[in-house]
């Protein structure tokens, strides 16, 4: 995958987080745990810390929790599996030689600090927050830092804006889950300045927030161009619409993407119907020079243009994730939510449009449909003509359909000679069609029922990055890093 530091983008293994040795913050009694002059240390590669021996520390002082013990003992991983808080004005650090994975919620109640170190030592761990995770921080004044970074707290969109504002290249953090229906509706994007700087939604959801935007032309989401990183936030119930007539660039957290999005989420609705718009459950578009979207999910209904007359090739298009992704990638994320475009539209359940990009490990499950002359697949609209563009070991299962003169595939609406498909599937139940695409190659493409996606992991994909289990995603396979919300 790909981290961007600065203007930089500097390529990193595929996150897949192994079977570590771990140290563990849980209600186990502490175990193969060494703790002494404000520093807990493991005894053993396997350690676990108990949660009331924690907030007991904390309470009385500054704590380190490391990874790294006396005599050579190194465990990797730093795992928070129970809620903790404290109230005094101590601080916690949590340094991992490896990944810090936090799975629990952690609240600093008073005026507190938190500072997480990853990859001190190891390469290729990361800050991962769970589905059940989250981070919050009753005082502003909180001192947070990440791998030396330190970010400035917010409370609510408007200081989140007014800071990006007044320093764009800035690093931001979510203090906790903020209720924007408040605010009132937006007529444009909250966050107008492009962002190029760091936010940390530390798992945090901002919820219900509106925007409807009567402009012909504009990049409408939470932030109007992102070229920075956004991790670890969610958009719940959000309303993003753009005028009948407009074209844009429209999706919940961004209206256009140039930077790296890890573990984000959405739900809600995004509509902008005008003629080449782009839009997209998570982003409407994104720019070129190798932008990442990373273990992220949209389940949101997405609403797109075009009824273009025009008869040249069409850059545009609107997907269940992302609308257009240009040089870049998607990985280890997936859709749910339905897709819509009209008559010449370009639609898919994941992607509308993948140029010159890699989509690996993911998938779509929302129903794609589309007015005449569209281009309609369960996974993507169309894969452009390149030689770079890769689709790998991912799947779609959402209905797909389109009107007089439609190009529709299970899979790809039109695929070019040129695209590359590796381990990739659409189910033939579902979907209500034989055919992988509608019009083009689909070489690596295959058929599978809903049984037989039921039954196992089909052939390529990684048991260490997917996973199945019938109570989990209707007994399809899932993401073990990104598995979908209960």
């Amino acid at each position: 995958m790909w981290r961007i530091f600065g203007t930089a983008l500097i390529a990193l293994p595929l996150l897949c987080i192994p079977s570590h040795a771990t140290v563990t913050i849980s209600s186990q009694p502490t175990q193969n745990m060494a703790c002494a002059d404000g520093i807990c240390a493991p005894t053993a590669q396997d350690a676990v810390l108990n949660v009331s021996d924690l907030e007991n520390f904390l309470a009385s002082g500054n704590l380190i929790v490391t990874t790294t013990g006396s005599g050579g003992v190194q465990s990797e991983d730093i795992n928070v599996d129970i809620s903790f808080a404290w109230s005094s004005a101590s601080a916690l650090w949590l340094d991992a030689y490896d990944t810090v994975a936090v799975d629990s919620a952690i609240s600093v109640t008073g005026g507190g600090g938190l500072s997480l170190q990853t990859n001190d030592g190891g390469s290729g761990g990361v800050f991962s927050i769970g589905k059940e995770g989250n981070v919050t921080f009753g005082d502003l004044s909180s001192q947070v830092t990440i791998n030396g970074t330190s970010y400035t707290l917010v409370t609510d969109v408007a200081s989140l804006a007014s800071a990006i504002t007044a320093n764009p290249a800035g690093s931001y953090a979510l203090a906790g889950p903020y209720d924007a229906s408040a605010d009132g509706t937006y007529s444009e994007s909250p966050i107008q300045t492009t962002f190029t700087g760091m936010f940390e939604g530390f798992g945090n959801a901002i919820s219900n927030l509106s925007v409807r935007d009567k402009a012909k032309e504009d990049r409408l989401g939470l932030f109007s161009n992102n070229n920075g990183i956004i991790e670890h936030l969610g958009l719940l119930h959000a309303e993003i619409v753009g005028a009948r007539q407009g074209s844009y660039a429209a999706g919940t957290l961004a209206g256009a993407n140039g930077g790296y999005l890890f573990q984000d989420f959405a739900t809600g609705r995004v509509t902008a119907r005008g003629p080449g718009s782009n839009v997209g459950g998570l982003v409407g578009g994104t720019g070129s020079g190798g932008v990442s979207i990373d273990q992220s999910y949209a389940d949101v209904r997405v609403d797109g243009g075009s009824k273009s007359k025009s008869k040249r090739k069409s850059a545009f298009g609107s997907g269940g994730l992302v609308g257009v992704i240009l040089e870049g990638e998607i990985r280890q994320s997936f859709a749910t939510g339905p897709v819509n475009v009209e008559d010449t539209g370009i639609a898919g359940g994941l992607a509308g449009l993948n140029a010159l990009s890699t989509i690996g490990d993911c998938y779509a499950t929302g129903a794609v449909t589309g007015g005449q002359d569209s281009k309609i697949g369960g996974l993507i609209g169309v894969e452009s003509k390149g030689v770079t563009e890769t689709v790998e070991t991912s799947y779609s299962t959402g209905a797909v359909s389109g009107g007089e003169s439609s190009l529709v595939g299970g899979f790809v609406g039109m695929s070019t000679r040129d695209s590359d498909y590796a381990n990739a599937y659409w189910d033939t139940t579902t979907s209500g069609t034989d055919r992988a695409a509608g019009k083009g190659r689909s070489h690596g493409i295959e058929g599978l029922t809903t049984e037989q996606l039921q039954s196992g992991l089909p052939v390529g994909f990684d048991p260490s990055i997917w996973a199945k289990d019938k109570k989990i995603n209707n007994g399809l396979p899932y993401l073990l890093n990104n598995p979908p919300p209960k």
